[in-house]
């Protein structure tokens, strides 16, 4: 047994899964605090709750955030209360194997596994939630970077000086309404960088439906500047909201 987290702004997921059918035994999801004592309170009782008399091979937690080896690089918009957290540390008292990455790779990862982009080699997976980010994989390798902070995509310059999370994100539909003319706008622009096989769009704004994924295509297509690109698909996510949380169990299981 494996477990998988989702450590996100707005929501915590967690998952139990079977190391050899990749199912999913059982689940939590529970609103973010928004103190570290509470914080930490609520992943302790949620894992014991998750885990119950079962034995774990391992641990694997996806962050919203640039993440170290042992977890947050420094203070996070999304966790301005946690400062510098050795999450490795935390978890290791479920078990001794923790890994520990960012939550969008670990979306990737599951639906390079199991979802839409399996049998791909290069494949560009955002979410837009709290925040817009992104995994990607070139090669059938998930590309990380120099630094561990490669698919930053939330912090490009989209819409005059606003950044693409400030401009797309959970707090833009809040305050402007639909975005999803900008992120079209947004995908085109990262299509035409990495031109992958496929765009697999996750996170809350997709899920939920506030996202117009026919107008997201629709504004894509008429900012891919390579002809053949122009062809890209550009789907949902085919494994909701828990992807993340299993595709953290997944990377937990590799050596």
């Amino acid at each position: 047994m494996y477990i998988g987290l989702d450590i996100g702004g707005t929501k915590i997921r967690g998952v139990l899964v079977d190391a050899v059918s990749k199912k999913i035994l059982s689940k939590f999801i529970v609103l973010t605090p928004k103190s570290k004592t509470a914080f930490l309170k609520t992943l302790d009782t949620e894992i014991v709750k998750l885990v119950g008399k079962n034995k774990i091979s391992g641990v694997g937690v996806g962050l919203a955030s640039v993440v170290g080896e042992y977890g947050f690089l420094g203070k996070t918009s999304k966790f301005p209360f946690m400062g510098k957290w050795n999450a490795k540390k935390f978890f290791a008292k479920f078990h001794s194997k923790v890994k520990i990455d960012n939550d969008c790779r670990c979306f990737l990862r599951a639906e390079a596994t199991l979802g839409a982009a399996k049998n791909k080699k290069n494949v560009l997976a955002i979410t837009i939630g709290t925040g817009i980010g992104s995994g990607i994989m070139i090669d059938g390798e998930i590309y990380s970077g120099s630094s561990n902070s490669a698919g930053e995509v939330g912090h490009i310059i989209i819409d005059g000086n606003k950044t693409f999370e400030e401009s797309a994100a959970k707090k833009a539909f809040q305050k402007y309404g639909d975005r999803s003319k900008i992120i079209g706008i947004g995908v085109a622009n990262l299509i035409n960088v990495l031109n992958p096989d496929i765009v697999i769009l996750g996170g809350g704004g997709i899920l939920t439906g506030k996202v117009d994924l026919k107008t997201v295509r629709s504004v894509a297509k008429k900012y891919i500047a390579p002809p053949l690109a122009k062809k890209t698909l550009i789907i949902k996510s085919r494994l909701g909201e828990l992807g993340p949380a299993l595709g953290a169990a997944i990377m937990s299981q590799k050596s």
